[in-house]
Order: structure tokens, then sequence, then C-alpha cells
């Protein structure tokens, strides 16, 4: 069996460090609950809010240490609450009905069938064969690629899972060596297989639940709506400039000389490609589902001028995942999608201790708190922006998980804006364009995983290659903010 034929299963070995973080999380999770459970409720926080940051903190530390399931850990965040008097029964089994959650019920249900039809694997297969004539254009192409299928595959796994067999059959037509150390053109293939997937994840809103659920914080914490369109705009020439800097920086760590494909090698790469035949029914049928879906993304607020009527960004989704199962229109039976309800789950316990916090006034009253002893409220707006930035891009590096990275720093920028006396969107759209940079250490991300194991690249490596790339990105959000937001009118 050929590497590209290998299937993808990822078992991730636990250090001793993160062994004994996972036993000692569950109890380090209910002294720190005890603790503020028995504290004398601080000047210029209520109650409520007091139990709030109890139970957030309660669960934060079961997240992060993984002693639990995070589903178990959201399951008792969403009981706790009421519980303990930090937010009323009512609004918490509202979070059910949130638009995020409808809108991640309804991509894993297009992810399903993105996978079933096959059309990302064809798109992927027929740019290399017609456009991959060297190991520079292999190299762009896979990066075009990565960025195309962000429009159609609203999962970083699942296209990674989808990529990864191609570049793995790339490697092999290359006569890459994994024994060979300077062997840099295999090691590139991985390591930007990985930057790729994570910061295409930035251009497209609905690439990834966790932007999704930003911009309903954005929504409900600020008041603004964030559409489709808006997102993409002030998004991707940050993800271009990003992915250009990530190819430069690439082949200036890792020398590689730009060799043409021979035709032996390339036929390989083509019988693939013709193996999968003239485009099935299915294929068919899920390219007009996302034609549809796109367009319609892309219009949003165009809606009502041209059908007089507008669908919202969920909405489309809904109908999107709807047609997928109509008879004679759709591809899918109920049974073939592949939803996480578990992860439904955890979005619903996490999303709700992120309001809670909001709605009792903890993120106002602890950031009050630390303008007040650090002095950070005299910072300029640009100041401000920069350190923010700063903090977004590499809070991955503490916390693995992208949902709990925005429910922690989505929240609390708005509140530092609003504070501040800054418009929360210029602060919060611009850091939540960093969620998916995870690209610096193999756990990280599924994806970062799946590369990984194949051995091509150290996590030195990694490391080195995510931090200069992010620094980079950092600088150029930093420069958008006196050109491109501003020029969109977000700054």
């Amino acid at each position: 069996m050929s590497n590209s034929e290998k299937e993808v299963k990822i078992k991730k070995q636990k250090s001793p460090f993160e062994i004994r973080m996972q036993f000692f999380g569950l109890p380090l999770a209910l002294i720190l609950f005890a603790i503020i459970f028995t504290m004398t409720t601080p000047n210029g926080l209520s109650y409520s809010g007091k139990m709030a940051m109890g139970v957030f903190l309660f669960a934060l530390t079961l997240w992060i240490t993984n002693s639990i399931p995070n589903y178990v850990t959201a399951l008792l965040t969403i009981v706790l609450l009421p519980l303990t008097g930090a937010w009323d029964e009512t609004q918490v089994m509202g979070v059910l009905g949130y638009e995020v959650i409808w809108l991640t019920f309804a991509a894993f249900i297009i992810a399903s069938g993105m996978e079933k039809s096959g059309l990302a694997k064809r798109l992927a297969l027929f740019l290399i064969t017609k456009f991959g004539k060297s190991t520079n254009s292999i190299l762009a192409l896979l990066m075009a690629t990565n960025f195309l299928i962000a429009f159609v595959v609203p999962s970083t796994t699942a296209r990674a899972a989808m990529m990864f067999p191609i570049v793995m059959l790339v490697i092999e037509a290359f006569h890459v060596n994994l024994d060979d150390p300077k062997n840099n053109f295999g090691r590139l293939l991985a390591l930007q297989g990985i930057q790729s997937n994570n910061l295409s994840t930035a251009a497209i809103l609905t690439a990834t639940s966790s932007q999704i659920l930003a911009v309903s914080f954005i929504r409900d914490l600020s008041g603004h709506e964030i559409s489709w369109g808006e997102w993409f705009m002030a998004s991707a020439p940050i993800t271009i400039l990003t992915l250009i800097a990530s190819f430069f920086i690439g082949k200036s760590l890792f020398k590689v000389h730009n060799k043409k494909v021979t035709e032996e090698d390339m036929k390989k790469i083509n019988d693939q490609y013709k193996s999968l035949g003239k485009m099935s029914i299915i294929e068919k049928k899920s390219l007009a589902i996302f034609a549809f879906t796109v367009i319609m993304w892309a219009l949003d607020k165009a809606q009502l001028k041209i059908f007089g009527f507008r669908l919202s960004l969920v909405m489309v989704a809904i109908l999107s995942a709807a047609l997928f199962f109509m008879p004679y229109i759709g591809i899918l039976k109920w049974k073939e999608a592949k939803i996480s309800w578990n992860l439904l789950i955890f979005a619903c316990g996490a999303y709700a201790g992120g309001v809670a916090l909001n709605d009792t006034g903890v993120a106002s009253w602890v950031l009050n708190s630390i303008f007040t002893s650090l002095g950070i409220e005299n910072l300029s707006f640009y100041a401000l922006f920069a350190v923010i930035m700063f903090i977004s891009s590499f809070s991955h590096l503490v916390f693995t998980s992208k949902t709990v990275r925005t429910i922690i720093l989505i929240p609390t920028i708005i509140a530092i804006a609003k504070t501040s006396g800054y418009n929360p969107v210029a602060l919060a759209l611009p850091a939540a364009l960093t969620i998916a940079d995870t690209i610096t250490l193999p756990p990280s991300s599924k994806v970062n995983l799946i590369y990984y194991n194949t051995g091509y690249f150290s996590v030195l490596q990694e490391l080195v290659y995510g931090l200069l790339v992010l620094l980079v990105k950092w600088g150029i959000l930093i420069v958008a903010s006196f050109t491109w937001f501003k020029l969109l009118g977000i700054v």
C-alpha cells in the first residue's frame, strides 16, 4: 500500500506533563470553584457574576486539562449555571436555539455531502495535473488548492484528510526519501500543508465553526452583524499576503531547488485523476448546492434587492443542509450525515458560559480591575490594537481548542473596547481573523497532527516556521489597521 492510500488515523500520545494535567485537572477545578463559592462577593460584582465566574473557571480548567470529556464538562456547565444562581434556567436552555448551534449543525451536514461526493478531491487533482509542472508550482498550487476548498469544506480536519493523500502522492512521485535530512521538498510539502490549511481558514467565515462562534459573539455583545461578504472582504487580502509570506519564508528556511516534474512522475498523479472518471451525478448535485450556498452567502444583504427577501447566513446553511437530503436533488441520507453531537453539546456549554460572563458583568469587572492596575486604558487605539492582535495570534500556544480561545478572547476584547471607548468591531473582528492560526505545534490542531505523522519535519522546525509566519501576519494586521481596515470602515 502506497503512502497516498494510507488511511489517516490520529491517536496522539500524551506527554508526562499532559498525563499529570489530566490527573490533577478535576481536583484543581473543584478547588477553584470552592474558593470562589465561599469567598465574599467582591465590590462591583454581583453574586450571580461571582458564581458565573466560578462556573466558568471550573469548566475552563476541565477543558484545558482534559480531565473529563469536553461534552461532559459542557453538560455540567449547563446544570451549574442555574443551580448556583449564576444565570436563569430559561436563558441557559435557550442557548440551544442560538444561531451558532444551528450553523454548526448545518456545517456538519454540508461537510458530509462534500466528503461523499468527492468533489474537493477532484478539484485538487485537476489543479495539480494541469498546473503543477515544477517543485515551486506544486508548492504554490497546494497552497492555492487549500485556499479554494476552504470555500466549500467547512472543516479544517476534513480538508486536511482530503489533501493529505494528495500530498503523499506528490511526495511519492518526487521520490522523496524520508531518511534524507536534506530533503526539504517533502518537509515543505508537509509544513505548508499545515500552514495553507489553517491560514486559508481565516479568509472564509464558514471554514471553521470557531469563526462562526466569534461572529455570533460580536453580534450578541456589540450589536453589529458581520456578513459572509464583509468577513471575506476584510480577511481575504490579509490571508493572501500571509500565504505569500509563508511560501517565501518556507523557501528561505528549507532550501528547495526548482526541479521540473518528469513525465513519469506526473503520470502517476494524472492516473489518479483519470481514475475518478467523468464527474458523477452526485458530484454535479454537490457542485450545484455548493454554488448556490456560496452565492447566497456572498450576496447576503444584496439578496433583498435582487430577490425581495434576505436569508441570513445560518438560514442559507440550513437550506443547503436540507437540499442535501431532498429527494431527487440531494445526495445524503440521514444516517450518512456525520453530525458530531458531542461538539454541539460542547458548543452549547461553552457559549452559555461565555455569554453568562458578559450578562452578569464579570468581563467588564475583570477588565476594569486590570485597567486600574496596569493603565491599559491609557493606550492609544493603535497600541491597544497591536497588543490585542499579538495576544490573539499566539494564544493558541496556551489554549489548543479554537472554541475555548474564541469564548475567552472575543467577549474579553469586546469588553476592553467598550471600556476604552473604542468600536468593539475594530478590535474583535481583526482578532477573530487569528483564531485558526494554529500553525506552531503538533498538538495545536488535528491538521498539524495529520501532517506531523508523516515524519518529514520536527517539532522545532514547525515551531520556528510557524512563529515567523505569525509575526509577519501580526505586522500585516497592524498595517491593515492604518490602511485596509480603515478603508472598509472597520477601524
